[in-house]
């Protein structure tokens, strides 16, 4: 799995230390005669976290003897110790991710995955390269961006610190290499290494709060958890109760992004409804958690979609033109027909999408698309969850959270939805019979 970079800490603001540099610090005695290209990165690594350098130094003694059995490194290859220490520093890297102030425990569940996905890099790259234009030396200097040049067979990077040498050939192109006129460029990394230029993600709804926030005060709002790089695809149980590690808003973030939740590598989703005492658990299940008005305003009846739509929609401006978007809500509703197999779209990210319609009484049926994306990571076409999940059939009841619209077909304007996430609960949903030849092969 590829490492997902926080933003602030792929392009933090170069710290320079107090006191002597790099040079003066390999001399000292206090290195314990590891190679330079050891302290050099422990000494980053000190400057990073904020530690002393001998500090840093016994940490990865330790970290080697408890490992490698190495009691004694100076009876060690030297690059056997870079790259130990090359170790050291991404698995505390990693660690420190994992445990500082940044991450906090939230609670809740999931409602559902958008169809979109966009590249999260796309406007540092942009920026960048309009900078590197205007005042290459400028660009540079920031930290932000590093320029390739061909030495010897190798391709160097020159970066804010000076150049390094890096063991790719030049008959292949640059690592993470970005074409600047003639130029190749790159994104750097906090070390002065070439970064990837691009970071797909995509978000998934979160209908909850920060632990102690949830508990103590019942606060309940819907986020949006950024899903990056190898999560684009991750499975959600969607409405089922559970614990995520996330990176809360910055608290200067701009209006658009205060509800969105940042991730590391090494996100996990842990099942579970033990954060509320056993009394309180039956709340959490979504036919009361997703409907509860006391929680969330974010429940609708499904005769009510069209006042919701006029009473919530949203305005932009695209072109010059004013446009209006529906809010996002949850509902309920009984499945007049589904097709459970995907149908291709060109309209869709992934190229395909399903159909299913809901029955109003008073609107008439209620279209669905519901987007491949959802298909690929949220089982939407199956009731509840784990070994207790099957799948379910027309006439079933399900809850639904998605975005409205409106369609207008022959004169008559009605409601219709873009779904993100399905909760069928087991005791109002028919089971729907599966298996049997589908093959073309049995009207042989």
């Amino acid at each position: 799995m590829s490492t997902a970079w926080d933003k602030e800490d792929e392009y933090e603001d170069n710290y320079e230390p107090e006191g002597n540099g790099f040079g003066a610090v390999a001399e000292s005695s206090s290195t314990a005669n590891l190679p330079q290209g050891v302290t050099d990165r422990l000494s980053k690594y000190a400057e990073r976290t904020g530690k002393k350098l001998a500090d840093a130094i016994n940490e990865f003694l330790e970290d080697i003897k408890t490992n490698y059995a190495c009691d004694d490194p100076t009876q060690e290859d030297e690059d056997l110790l870079v790259d130990w220490s090359e170790q050291f520093v991404l698995e505390t890297r990693r660690q420190s991710s994992g445990s500082n102030s940044k991450l906090q425990t939230w609670v809740g569940s999931f409602l559902g995955m958008h169809d979109k996905k966009s590249d999260r890099l796309a406007n540092i790259v942009r920026a960048n390269l309009k900078l590197y234009k205007e005042d290459p030396n400028e660009a540079v200097s920031s930290g932000r961006l590093g320029v390739f040049e061909k030495k010897d067979g190798k391709w160097a990077l020159h970066h804010k610190e000076g150049m390094t040498l890096l063991d790719v050939s030049t008959e292949n192109k640059p690592p993470f290499g970005i074409k600047a006129d003639n130029d190749w460029v790159c994104l750097t990394t906090y070390d002065n290494q070439p970064a990837p230029s691009t970071k797909m993600g995509r978000y998934a709804y979160f209908l909850g709060g920060e632990e102690e926030d949830f508990v103590k005060n019942g606060s309940i709002s819907l986020w949006r958890v950024d899903m990056t790089q190898d999560f684009i695809y991750h499975n959600l149980d969607i409405g089922r109760p559970c614990k995520i590690q996330v990176v809360p808003p910055r608290e200067n973030a701009s209006e658009a992004f205060k509800d969105v939740l940042g991730i590391y590598s090494n996100f996990e989703i842990t099942y579970t409804d033990d954060f509320v005492s056993e009394n309180v658990r039956p709340l959490l299940q979504p036919t009361k958690y997703w409907t509860n008005g006391e929680f969330h305003d974010l429940y609708v009846n499904i005769d009510s979609l069209e006042e919701a739509y006029e009473e919530r929609k949203q305005f932009y401006t695209s072109g010059g033109e004013k446009r209006q978007f529906g809010p996002l809500v949850i509902t309920r509703g009984i499945i007049n027909s589904l097709n459970t197999e995907p149908r291709e779209s060109e309209y869709d990210s992934e190229g395909e999408n399903y159909l299913m319609t809901l029955n109003s009484p008073i609107a008439g049926d209620i279209t669905c698309w519901i987007p491949g994306a959802v298909g690929k990571t949220c089982n939407p076409f199956r009731a509840h969850w784990g070994e207790e999940a099957f799948p379910y059939a027309e006439k079933s009841t399900v809850f639904v959270f998605g975005r409205i619209g409106m369609a207008t077909r022959d004169g008559l304007t009605t409601p219709k939805m873009t779904v993100y996430g399905i909760y069928g609960h087991p005791r109002r949903c028919r089971r729907r019979e599966t298996g049997g030849n589908t093959g073309v092969g049995q009207f042989e």
